[in-house]
């Protein structure tokens, strides 16, 4: 089975923060962009990660790189998506800033990119058998429930689709 790797579910256009920015600045961030956290950058370059839980309570004039987390976690477009979803468990964080090797921020990955990577997984099989392990190991039963979807109510979760997997996937088109 093919390894999926980042560089198909991260986000390329992202949102950071420059290293002489202030909290006030990050603040203004959040607001406007509904996001929790920036990678913070100095001249293209991941230094560290700032969230919302790091900036509680300062003064507005502090600078960025005084909160932010240093040594942020991150991976790189090549790293794979089961690889990030460990770091992701292991540290409780949300957000991964995607780097080259020279540390210049190509993208960003979040775990609901990385749970998206694992519906796309998911076939009928999959569910039975989830559904006897509810059933077996803690007493729930479930229901499944089969039903029409409008194509316009669908959203895409990935850029491309490939023949080989078009025809694996050929039974959710039935």
């Amino acid at each position: 089975m093919e390894k999926k790797q980042v560089s198909n579910y991260m986000t390329h256009d992202v949102v950071s923060v420059e290293a002489s920015q202030t909290v006030g600045d990050v603040i203004r961030l959040i607001k406007t962009t509904g996001h929790d956290g920036f990678p913070v950058v100095r001249g293209g370059r991941v230094v560290g990660y700032i969230s919302a839980r790091d900036i509680i309570g300062e003064h507005p004039e502090i600078r960025a790189d005084q909160r932010m987390t240093r040594h942020a976690i991150t991976a790189t477009p090549t790293t794979t998506v089961t690889e990030v979803a460990r770091r992701i468990f292991r540290t409780g964080i949300q957000k991964l800033p995607i780097v080259d090797s020279a540390m210049q921020l190509k993208g960003i990955i979040s775990n609901m990119d990385v749970i998206r990577s694992q519906i796309e997984r998911v076939t009928p099989e999959k569910v039975f058998n989830f559904q006897r392990a509810l059933k077996t190991l803690y007493g729930v039963g479930s229901t499944l429930k089969r039903e029409a979807v409008p194509v316009s109510a669908v959203h895409p979760t990935q850029s491309a689709v490939h023949q080989d997997e078009l025809e694996g996937r050929m039974y959710e088109l039935q």
